[in-house]
């Protein structure tokens, strides 16, 4: 269905023309040199002219319009064959691993369940002694899903199989081992802990920490199950580990701390630094967590183990998440009528709806501050990986003053009026792929003509 706005021309104003001039003799000379120099006058004119029309090019609709008898003309593509995909993205070594349960009455309810291992490098620690102790330093993001001032328990155990950090998928469950438990802690606004990990545990890790050299490492990642951390089902919210920096100021990440009187500075250290060879506390990169009994074990593999369920149906728009699901746009574009056209530039609009999660003021959700868009001539069979990996052709960010996303799609366009095949269709995800969790709901074909789904295409006349 094409809806044609009302046109808008753009004109010239009117030129004054200028008296005739004549020329004495007596000034003919100055002329001649004036008008030598025009050409060069000119030309860095235009010069300055193109270098400045370039630097505003914004892809903004009549960007490119400049003065003349032309007329501005758009036509309006509502959209009609949507569909959208579940598609259980990747979940293991991103950025972040969630961790925690809400119930979110507009999204579904969420267990998500951390999995973390720790590093069996010898470069920092040469060996699990019988004095040692363990203990595992977790870093949060700032950000909360849910009930930001709610008090949160969680209990870590080990994990009831063997997981791998690059295959992790959401909606895709690790088993957690009950009856093994390894440490407990609970959190409000703090944005680090450290937690205490049980003796039965850490004999098991240096079993394996220990173990023979030529085969300690495939007997780790093939045996060795790791750690799961698992909320209680009274929580009211998800938080986030940090495995990555957040900023240049803050660049503390999630780690495992290993204590021993081993490690206590020697007397002969004349410098007190803790290790003559590691430098101020032994492993040589100066980290705040540690102490001068104490050493570094970095996460070796993690993720997250995140199931949803209980989702609500919605019947007056559509759910998207990063996570699961993206939305599949069947363009229905009539070259026909366009061909012929002079088009400068294709929008497709996609309008969010926030009267839904209005309605909950109390849960806290991570804004849907962008999306993107990828294309494919012939749909990939593993789809969810290419939508991870490629980089995405369209992206646009909300504008806050109509709740609507802007992707532009001129070229796209162009190609299925004037290309000799066809384009396919649009996969719409949200945001990025990188441990939060991101929501959203949609106006759908349902909507009025200001808010449904639609291509506006805008040509010159």
């Amino acid at each position: 269905m094409y809806q044609k706005n009302s046109q808008i021309t753009t004109g010239v104003l009117p030129v004054k023309k200028s008296d005739a001039v004549s020329t004495t003799h007596s000034n003919k000379k100055k002329l001649n040199r004036v008008s030598s120099r025009l050409p060069i006058t000119a030309f860095l004119l235009l010069t300055a002219l193109v270098l400045f029309s370039s630097c505003d090019s914004s892809g903004t609709v009549g960007g490119d319009i400049g003065p003349g008898e032309n007329s501005v003309d758009r036509t309006t593509v509502m959209l009609n064959d949507l569909e959208t995909v579940d598609l259980n993205t990747f979940s293991g070594r991103l950025q972040r691993a969630s961790m925690g349960y809400l119930e979110d009455p507009l999204y579904g309810d969420i267990q998500a369940v951390a999995l973390l291992k720790p590093s069996i490098s010898r470069a920092s620690v040469d060996s699990i002694r019988d004095d040692a102790t363990m203990t595992l330093k977790v870093h949060f993001s700032n950000a909360v899903y849910g009930d930001e001032n709610a008090v949160s328990s969680y209990e870590i155990f080990e994990a009831g199989g063997i997981w791998r950090g690059n295959e992790l998928k959401y909606n895709s469950e690790v088993p957690v081992d009950f009856s093994s438990k390894v440490g407990e802690f609970q959190v409000t606004d703090e944005d680090s802990i450290e937690v205490e990990l049980s003796e039965a545990w850490l004999q098991k890790f240096k079993s394996f920490f220990d173990g023979p050299s030529t085969t300690r490492d495939s007997t780790y990642v093939n045996d060795f199950p790791g750690l799961a951390i698992v909320a209680a089902q009274s929580n009211q919210n998800i938080r986030y580990i940090r495995f990555s920096p957040e900023s240049e100021d803050d660049r503390s990440v999630t780690r495992f701390l290993v204590y021993s009187d081993a490690f206590a500075p020697d007397d002969d250290d004349d410098d007190e630094n803790g290790d003559d060879d590691n430098g101020d506390n032994g492993n040589g990169d100066g980290d705040e967590d540690e102490g001068p009994f104490s050493r570094v074990l970095d996460v070796r593999d993690w993720g997250s183990s995140v199931v949803r369920t209980n989702e609500p149906v919605s019947t007056d728009g559509f759910v998207l998440h990063n996570s699961e699901r993206v939305l599949r746009v069947n363009t229905d574009i009539s070259s026909e009528d366009l061909k012929g056209r002079n088009i400068v530039n294709a929008s497709l609009v996609l309008t969010l709806r926030t009267d839904a999660e209005a309605a909950f003021p109390n849960i806290n959700r991570q804004p849907v501050e962008t999306i993107r868009g990828h294309s494919f001539r012939i749909v990939p069979n593993d789809l969810v990986s290419e939508l991870f990996v490629r980089n995405p052709r369209f992206f646009a960010p909300i504008d806050e003053d109509t709740n609507a996303y802007r992707l532009d799609v001129t070229q796209y366009v162009l190609n299925q009026v004037y290309g000799d095949g066809s384009e396919g269709p649009i996969f719409v995800s949200l945001q990025s792929i990188n441990g939060f969790l991101y929501s959203g709901l949609f106006y759908d074909e349902t909507a009025t003509d200001t808010q449904r789904p639609r291509i506006v295409i805008t040509f010159v006349e």
